[in-house]
């Protein structure tokens, strides 16, 4: 039996997940490299062995060197929209065997990763539109918190009113 390339796996991925174009699957394999390179602290360290959230740290550090500002467009326009994509895409290649023998079955920290325009968008804004945006931050912050507080407060409020 003849051994498959990348470029073959990666075209059969995408004719049954089409959510994602090819460039984004060479992009994820080239920044999971980077990204083993990068760790530097464990030089013989593989991919089953980087957690979720170092695998993103790595794409994102590998997209900002590779694109800079264009990062999220580049991104979005290859259907990658947050990271839960990427975590999809590695659990794709993963099924295709492109990576290994990898233990990659949890989700959770692709689904709890970074807002693609803070990692992609916001280190490029100049310093004053930067600031303005952490105090709307902030603001917006404050406002979900007092949203929050009424509600559980009118929660209480509705629990005491059966009893």
């Amino acid at each position: 039996m003849r051994k498959r390339d990348f470029t073959t796996i990666v075209e059969e991925i995408v004719e049954k997940d089409s959510r994602y174009l090819k460039e984004s699957y060479y992009f994820v394999r080239d920044g999971l490299e980077y990204t083993l390179k990068t760790m530097g602290k464990q030089k013989h360290q593989k991919i089953e062995q980087l957690s979720g959230k170092q695998i993103l740290e790595g794409l994102r550090d590998y997209a900002l060197k590779e694109f800079g500002p264009m990062s999220k467009l580049v991104l979005n326009e290859w259907g990658v929209k947050s990271c839960k994509d990427f975590g999809q895409m590695i659990k794709n290649m993963d099924l295709y065997g492109l990576l290994g023998k990898t233990e990659m079955g949890d989700m959770k920290d692709f689904q709890k990763g970074y807002s693609f325009t803070t990692a992609f968008v916001k280190p490029f804004l100049p310093a004053r539109i930067k600031s303005a945006q952490k105090k709307k931050d902030s603001q917006q912050e404050k406002s979900s918190s007092k949203r929050k507080k009424k509600v559980d407060g009118s929660k209480k409020a509705h629990n005491h009113s059966k009893e």
